[in-house]
């Protein structure tokens, strides 16, 4: 993807000529009143990411809301490409004054869009009388609504979650019981001991494989209560005793020979599955992937997920995935939009959901119509358990998080490479802030 600032900073100089209503570029909430809406007979379109199985499933889905919501409102559900290919139909568009009416995009990329003014932002949408989510808003994981409320631009709320995702350790059962342990580690201690007790390297077997994504990266640190952001949007912090305790960590894990890094893309399900390494951390959204590894080996085993270890009193666990925006159009086109939101994330679509694409619901009462679901894939049932006894909390939605994760993988490989760590932490930290100044509004 391009940078996303740079895209960003154009955008905001094209705000002039894209012609928006609702005061384009402005900070504000809808000026019109609500009540007085009327979005019947209205359709839209939204721009996602979902092929085949997914897609099949969503189509039902939307027929379903097409034919019986109230209002008459006609939703026209479009694969756009990917997120990549989205995000740049979405800059064409937004210059172009011609947007769909939903687009898929995660929380830095709406922020991207967001320097220009092209976003509702929903908060209001959300509180209303008549329209609002009333004593729902209860129903909803904690934290989850927060995470598209972004310090960027006054708090506004500029996207909705219809799913979301956990980043878990997935752990070889068998392997560990064989080594007298009964239960995954719950400390990063543990978690040392327990790879060492599994490293045999004369037969190629690691304690884990390590992945060097920004996400791990923020996982790792909340899950010592730390964060990588400085409150109210001020920026990014990295030379923090959280940080450095992580990265300390990994860099002893590694460079002692108990862990090893991940030699491809998806290396680490492979490995995973051929008993080659204990554990893995990763997705949610990986667990099918994962299964089939295991499955397809030639020697399967017993293996499940638990939270990532932690120091905290309970698991601190990353909790991610895009959301979906309401872009600025009209107030019936962007009234519906929301009526349409509303209604994918009930109870009922959001059991249907988890059967079509096995990402996690976003309320609480959706485990009641997931019974026989939680029978048929038990591993997705004790991922769910970790979302409902955990913490959670979310990557920055900055606009510019994108060249920062970059950054923040870079500094991880050179770390586990033997780079200082505090040097490559202040250095880290130095570079970050200056993409967000660039990237801020």
């Amino acid at each position: 993807m391009k940078r996303l600032f740079v895209i960003a900073l154009v955008l905001m100089l094209l705000v002039p000529v894209l012609g928006f209503t609702e005061g384009s570029g402005e900070r504000s909430s809808p000026k019109v009143n609500l009540a007085d809406v009327d979005p019947s007979g209205v359709t839209i379109t939204w721009w996602h990411q979902h092929s085949r199985a997914r897609e099949e499933g969503l189509k039902k889905m939307i027929e379903d809301f097409n034919r019986t919501n109230e209002f008459g409102i006609t939703v026209i559900a479009e694969y756009a490409g990917g997120y990549d290919d989205i995000y740049n139909k979405m800059v064409t568009g937004i210059a172009a004054n011609s947007v769909p009416e939903l687009v898929v995009a995660y929380q830095n990329q709406a922020s991207g869009y967001q320097v220009s003014g092209a976003l509702v932002d929903l908060a209001p949408y959300a509180k209303d009388r008549k329209w609002g989510l009333g004593d729902a808003e209860k129903d909803y994981f904690e934290g989850i609504l927060a995470q598209d409320v972004n310090a960027q631009f006054d708090n506004q709320q500029i996207g909705f979650p219809p799913n979301r995702s956990l980043e878990v350790l997935y752990y070889n059962k068998t392997w560990l019981q064989k080594l007298g342990y009964s239960a995954p580690p719950a400390s990063w201690d543990e978690f040392y001991e327990i790879c060492k007790a599994a490293t045999d390297k004369a037969n190629d077997k690691f304690g884990y494989a390590i992945r060097t994504d920004a996400s791990n990266v923020f996982s790792q640190v909340i899950s010592r209560g730390g964060d990588i952001v400085k409150p109210k949007g001020a920026g990014y912090s990295f030379n923090t005793k959280e940080a450095m305790a992580s990265m300390e960590f990994m860099q002893k894990l590694y460079q002692e020979g108990y862990a090893i890094k991940i030699a491809e893309q998806y290396g680490d399900q492979t490995d995973f599955g051929n008993g080659k390494i204990m554990f893995a951390m990763g997705s949610t959204s990986g667990l099918a992937y994962f299964g089939s590894a295991v499955s397809g080996s030639d020697s399967p085993f017993d293996w499940d997920v638990a939270p990532i270890p932690h120091t905290t009193a309970k698991p601190v666990m990353n909790m991610y995935g895009a959301s979906i925006s309401v872009c600025k159009t009209t107030p019936e086109k962007q009234l519906a939009s929301w009526i349409f939101l509303k209604w994918f994330t009930e109870p009922e679509q959001q059991a249907r959901w988890v059967e079509v694409a096995n990402y996690f619901p976003v309320r609480k009462s959706t485990d009641a119509g997931l019974s026989d679901y939680f029978a048929k894939d038990p591993k997705y049932k004790s991922a769910y358990d970790i979302l409902k006894t955990s913490i959670t909390k979310g990557e920055p939605p900055y606009s510019g998080y994108d060249e920062v994760r970059d950054a923040m993988s870079a500094a991880f490989n050179a770390i586990l490479d033997g780079a200082d760590i505090e040097k490559t932490l202040i250095d880290l930290e130095e570079e970050a802030n200056e993409i967000h100044e660039e990237a801020s509004p």
